[in-house]
């Protein structure tokens, strides 16, 4: 059976989101059980194609997971895995292309959903991409990622509330996952509930330190707490760890001058 194809390692993201900007990146890894029977040269190929993606070598990782096709053209998991790669470069038709592919053929997949969806939100399809994260999560009530995804559309909607609700239930699935802390955290912020908001920039920034966004995120709170030094040391952090993130951080203080 298709649905029996799954295996080995999944990719899969969330958003990384500023009040005014959101930026893909990787998120977590997802670990597949083997449920059937598939070429063993496939495996190899995607398990080794997986281990470049964790050390950023996307176009072997590509050329891995091609080579897995080749030897099983209905592993699922390996064009799934090989969108992922390409949505990691930024080529992001080829990445819906073989997620479209790999749910033909396992339509039960919900990482390959919520991954779709979130390369769909950056291509701007947002209504496509909730009904991604939507299905996502019917077939996966435990999908932390697609649940942080959907909830940072909600964000932008104005739906608040049922934002804050999503990012709650990503927390409880996974707790140790900083994206969904700062995403809860923005969403705090926007609430202007700026005591919350700092408390979860911290969680963040605790369990990733190298956490840009987080800084920057929670030098904004500062700033509206009034406490400009503090605010200060963290826009410097931010930018410090990740210059692009400069423009962003000028613009956003514009209106708070």
């Amino acid at each position: 059976m298709l649905v029996m194809r799954r295996l080995l390692i999944l990719i899969s993201v969330l958003l990384s989101v500023g009040s005014s900007n959101a930026r893909a990146q990787t998120a977590s890894i997802t670990f597949w059980p083997v449920l059937g029977q598939a070429s063993r040269p496939a495996v190899s190929y995607v398990d080794r194609g997986n281990g470049l993606v964790a050390k950023g070598d996307l176009d072997g990782a590509i050329t891995d997971f091609t080579a897995a096709i080749a030897f099983d053209p209905c592993l699922a998991i390996a064009y799934c895995n090989r969108g992922r790669a390409h949505q990691l470069k930024g080529d992001l038709d080829d990445a819906i292309l073989d997620y479209n592919r790999c749910i033909d053929l396992d339509p039960h997949l919900a990482a390959a959903y919520s991954n779709r969806g979130n390369t769909l939100q950056a291509k701007g399809q947002i209504d496509a991409a909730l009904a991604d994260y939507d299905k996502a999560i019917s077939l996966d009530r435990n999908i932390a990622e697609a649940y942080s995804n959907r909830g940072t559309i909600k964000r932008f909607r104005g739906d608040l509330e049922g934002a804050i609700a999503d990012y709650n239930r990503a927390i409880a699935i996974k707790p140790k996952f900083p994206m969904s802390y700062n995403n809860r955290g923005n969403a705090m912020l926007d609430k202007g509930r700026l005591k919350e908001a700092v408390a979860d920039f911290d969680r963040a920034i605790q369990l990733n330190p190298r956490y840009a966004e987080a800084y920057a995120n929670r030098g904004f709170a500062k700033l509206l707490q009034g406490d400009a030094a503090k605010a200060q040391t963290d826009f410097d952090h931010a930018i410090w760890l990740d210059d692009k993130l400069k423009e962003n951080i000028e613009q956003r203080r514009k209106p708070l001058r």
